[in-house]
């Protein structure tokens, strides 16, 4: 068996447990085939090479924690507003200017990271679903 044929039987290991861990495994581009594995609850992406994610990331709808911090993106698809069962949403450490205006749709984070993005801007209704995600008790680091 090659390396590359344990790698990818490791990855299938990994999303049949309902987790993919991909952090710190030099990816420029996550594989759109991915959006195929509807039941991940956990998706680690972090210390990758990543500029942008699947437009249709919101087709995880079982997703519980997104780990996309320290990477290249400087945008962030629309269609993450839609995993709403999220509670871990770390997207630290990239180069994002804006986040989608309906992330106001997550109201099931219990864990929020934007910090390390200098050039990031949140408009009013983000700054006060923010403040509302803080007072229900969502850890927040921005």
């Amino acid at each position: 068996m090659s390396i590359n044929e344990i790698h990818n039987q490791k990855i299938l290991e990994l999303i049949q447990l309902n987790k993919c861990d991909l952090s710190n495994a030099n990816i420029s581009e996550l594989d759109v085939n991915i959006l195929n594995y509807k039941h991940i609850e956990e998706l680690i992406l972090s210390e990758n090479k990543l500029t942008k994610l699947p437009k249709d990331i919101g087709k995880l709808t079982n997703l519980r924690w997104l780990v996309i911090s320290d990477n290249l993106l400087f945008k962030i698809p629309s269609s993450i507003c839609k995993l709403e069962n999220l509670e871990g949403l770390f997207l630290s450490g990239n180069n994002l200017t804006n986040i989608p205006k309906n992330i106001t749709k997550l109201r099931k984070l219990k864990w929020l990271a934007l910090s390390e993005n200098e050039q990031l801007v949140l408009d009013d209704l983000q700054k006060s679903w923010i403040e509302d995600l803080r007072l229900n008790g969502c850890n927040i680091l921005i």
